[in-house]
């Protein structure tokens, strides 16, 4: 395997995200081959494909992590507390890491503790994860939380974090936001990932 599968995953996310800006750039900006929307299925839309990348993400750092950690699996047999002589292919280190508790990578400081314990220190991507785009990650995941619960606490955790990083007085739905400046904020969350993935793929080259 070595490299060709974990830059092929890069490819596929990258191009993945490309795919999703563009086409949110042409609903934007009411190109006359496409129908117009109004402004509220503009915000619909945006919120639609602010979660599918977050999903893309997740898909993408769970190929990665199992990817990253097959290249030497040395480290996770001691994690896990196996014999250092278990020999595991790709769908093992899967059921390994991911069978005997919960985990979730969505949060970056989590993600980067993990891989530090499990993954040989020079093929380590996710410690390239820069702080702005941790930043710009976490922040998108709150807007992803409250699209997917709407609880109180979720919406707290967003509007927190509007007025921390936009000073902002006032909530807005997500779509509201995604669409203001004709969608440079929601362009810049979604670059940030593929900027994420960028960065991590530096350590193949």
């Amino acid at each position: 395997m070595r490299f060709k599968s974990i830059l092929k995953n890069h490819e596929q996310f990258e191009s993945a995200v490309e795919e999703i800006i563009q086409y949110a750039q042409e609903i934007i900006a009411d190109l006359p081959y496409k129908n117009a929307m109004s402004a509220k299925e503009k915000h619909i839309l945006l919120e639609a494909l602010i979660l599918k990348i977050c999903a893309l993400w997740e898909k993408f750092i769970e190929q990665e992590i199992i990817f990253v950690i097959y290249l030497n699996t040395k480290k996770l047999l001691q994690v896990m507390g196996l014999d250092e002589k278990t020999k595991l292919n790709p769908e093992l280190v899967r059921a390994v890491i991911f069978s005997d508790t919960y985990r979730s990578f969505q949060d970056i400081d989590d993600l980067i503790y993990f891989s530090k314990k499990a993954v040989e220190q020079r093929y380590n991507p996710f410690t390239r994860i820069g702080a702005s785009q941790t930043r710009n990650i976490l922040f998108t995941y709150k807007i992803r939380n409250y699209l997917s619960h709407y609880s109180r606490y979720s919406k707290r955790a967003l509007f927190s974090a509007y007025k921390k990083i936009y000073n902002y007085k006032r909530f807005l739905e997500p779509g509201k936001f995604l669409l203001k400046d004709k969608g440079k904020h929601f362009e810049d969350l979604a670059k940030n990932f593929k900027m994420a993935s960028i960065n991590m793929k530096k350590v193949f080259k």
